[in-house]
């Protein structure tokens, strides 16, 4: 036996692989969870997937048993480390689809072939002998999936395919240009390598690929090789997107669609900060990711797998990893804290209480864990590993520079905030008594900030006792975790966004930062902050970069943030109650003059049409049979609908507001 690979059942073959090793030949492939390939075509097994005989040296499986038993898979209560189970989450889909167009290639660059030169059905080309040769391929859009890639021939050949999300400038790994902008930029990014067998075969990596352009370089040996074009399988997990929002204001759409795509390509077994680096799941961009789910069509599968792997996650000293699954242990601490706001989005989602008991004892262990870390000031101090917050140009690798020297007001929000909603959770959950005591903690906390942390010369909270610098991230939690209400709220908020020396969010932060705005009746404002979205699409972006400016990553999903401010935001559509068995419609309808859609919800589907003109306002729709329902606007309309069904309302007043 070649290997423990039991299902309990026998019924398939194995055979070894000698054909491909995995290199790390640039910068690119660092941090890559997709492996590089280097494949020497000869040493492939041939025609395996469609013959019951195929080529190569396989294997019969055997079902082996863990001890000297028969009939009882875990004998004497032996288990094995990661047992098989069946699977919690549907088959990615795989959908074929073709290349759109050949690209352009510079002047100082390897001479060109094109497979429309045929006119062969087929689409092949014939290369030469001692000849090096490249095309550049665009997708059309960013896309996860497997290429296809026809070879014939070419004994003695070296064929490399290298992968990139868009265009650089030459040298410049981080850039914000036009994405496929081909005369002035370069395709750099990771690459695979194959060696032709010179028979006629089909190589396909074997483990996905991101790209949106393809760069082929064919350098011939003695032989020639014939290509025929390639085609992809795009794969991703089968979101169904059952939302849709429409307005007459030409970025609405666009940018719905793009951040639609953006979370499509980061959901695959898991979530992932990007498809095309890491292709890891880290607890605050799941956390994000699972909310604009929820969003877009509802689905929580990915989000409850999600919710168990990061359990799982949870070391002994009572932290969990910031990423799981992964070999490699990292620890954010912050992170942990985004778990259980996950948890409380699920339980708002779905209205699910069993869950939420099934993993209370990791929110017991994670804010104990934060709860040792007190100091004598009251406040959180010295967390340890990686204490990143956000990608704030000032602060080395995302960590606040107060958390150097002693508490970080920051971090003590966040766990504030979380001491809080876990607070929610006991009680629904029938542990009043814990609920109190984690209220406790969070009023302790507020108090020490709000002694140590308080400017009213900046009109700001500081980023810790006595450490003079200013960011939006403290004075976002602290309106969202109520340390300032009313006129203070938006006074903090108004000096956050208008100091310049204040440190501003990026994309990972801007969620929350909407959210305080929200909760301060100020989200007027967001119409500034969208801006950074809407100036992305003249780029030609398919999907949404990691940060606005300077971005490594063109596919991140903690950037996909318009599929919830346009859904539950802009056209207005919020559960009032866990498990949407109320809804509130109240639209902030900010700049725009119309916006209409359908949002799906575990209770339905909600329809809702608002349009604004220089007198009037008026907003319809329907919201399915016996869900209470109130609908909102600008302080001008407030009427509830205790049965639910269609509705529709009109006021005449000045909509310049």
């Amino acid at each position: 036996m070649l290997a423990d690979l039991t299902t309990g059942f026998a019924d398939w073959q194995a055979a070894v692989d000698d054909a491909i090793t995995v290199h790390s030949d640039n910068q690119y492939t660092i941090y890559m969870g997709a492996i590089a390939e280097r494949v020497k075509g000869a040493l492939l097994p041939r025609r395996w997937k469609e013959e019951a005989e195929p080529e190569g040296g396989w294997y019969q499986a055997e079902k082996s048993d863990p001890c000297l038993s028969i009939g009882d898979p875990y004998p004497h209560f032996i288990v094995p480390t990661l047992p098989l189970v069946s699977r919690p989450i549907p088959l990615l889909y795989e959908r074929q689809r073709e290349f759109v167009r050949e690209m352009p290639i510079r002047q100082n660059d390897l001479d060109s072939f094109s497979f429309y030169s045929s006119v062969d059905a087929n689409y092949e080309v014939n290369l030469p002998p001692h000849s090096n040769l490249v095309i550049e391929l665009d997708a059309g859009e960013l896309v996860t999936g497997y290429p296809l890639y026809y070879i014939d021939q070419g004994k003695g050949a070296k064929v490399t395919f290298r992968y990139a999300e868009r265009y650089f400038e030459p040298g410049n790994v981080k850039n914000s240009t036009v994405r496929d902008d081909a005369y002035n930029g370069v395709i750099m990014g990771f690459e695979d390598i194959y060696y032709p067998s010179g028979q006629a075969e089909l190589y396909e990596p074997f483990w996905l690929r991101t790209f949106r352009f393809i760069r082929i370089e064919v350098q011939t040996g003695e032989s020639p090789i014939l290509l025929r074009r390639p085609r992809y399988l795009e794969s991703a997990y089968p979101l169904q997107a059952k939302s849709s929002v429409a307005s007459p204001a030409d970025w609405v759409e666009p940018l719905y669609n793009v951040s639609l795509r953006t979370l499509q390509f980061c959901m695959h077994e898991t979530y992932e900060d990007c498809p095309y680096y890491e292709q890891m799941q880290f607890i605050m961009d799941t956390r994000l990711q699972a909310l604009f789910t929820y969003s877009v069509g509802g689905d929580i599968g990915l989000a409850r797998k999600a919710l168990e792997d990061f359990h799982c996650s949870l070391l002994p000293e009572g932290i969990t990893q910031n990423r799981f699954p992964s070999t490699m242990v990292q620890i954010i601490p912050s992170f942990s804290l985004h778990y259980i706001f996950m948890l409380h989005d699920y339980y708002q989602q779905t209205g699910d209480t069993e869950l939420v008991k099934r993993y209370r004892p990791t929110v017991d262990a994670i804010l104990d864990w934060f709860e040792r870390k007190v100091g004598n000031t009251g406040l959180v101090e010295r967390i340890g590993y990686w204490e990143y917050i956000d990608w704030v140009t000032e602060w080395e690798a995302g960590e606040p520079a107060a958390s150097k020297e002693g508490p970080s007001t920051v971090h003590n929000l966040v766990y504030v905030s979380a001491l809080q909603v876990a607070a929610q959770l006991s009680i629904v959950t029938g542990r009043s008594q814990v609920g109190e005591e984690y209220e406790l903690r969070a009023r302790g906390i507020l108090q020490s900030i709000e002694r140590l942390c308080w400017s009213e010369q900046q009109g700001m909270y500081c980023e810790g006792p006595a450490f003079e610098q200013y960011s939006q991230h403290a004075q976002l939690w602290a309106v969202l975790t109520g340390l300032s209400t009313g006129e203070k709220a938006k006074r903090v908020m108004n000096n956050a966004l208008d100091k310049p020396e204040v440190l501003k969010c990026s994309f990972s932060m801007a969620f929350f930062l909407f959210r305080a705005l929200e909760k301060a009746g100020m989200y007027e404002r967001t119409v500034e902050l969208m801006n950074q979205w809407i100036e992305l699409l003249p780029l030609n972006l398919t999907t949404l970069p990691e940060t606005p400016t300077e971005s490594r990553s063109d596919c991140h999903a903690w950037s996909a943030l318009p599929l919830y401010e346009l859904t539950h935001c802009i056209l207005g559509v919020k559960s009032l109650k866990p498990g949407w068995c109320e809804v509130l419609i109240e639209p902030h309808t900010l700049n725009l003059p119309e916006m209409k859609g359908e949002i799906s919800t575990p209770a339905g589907i909600i329809s809702v049409n608002w349009k604004k003109t220089d007198k009037a306002f008026y907003i319809a729709g329907n919201v399915p049979d016996g869900i209470a329902l109130t609908v909102r606007w600008n302080g001008v309309i407030d009427v509830n609908y205790p049965n639910g069904g269609s509705f529709n309302e009109s006021v005449n007043c000045d909509t310049s507001l």
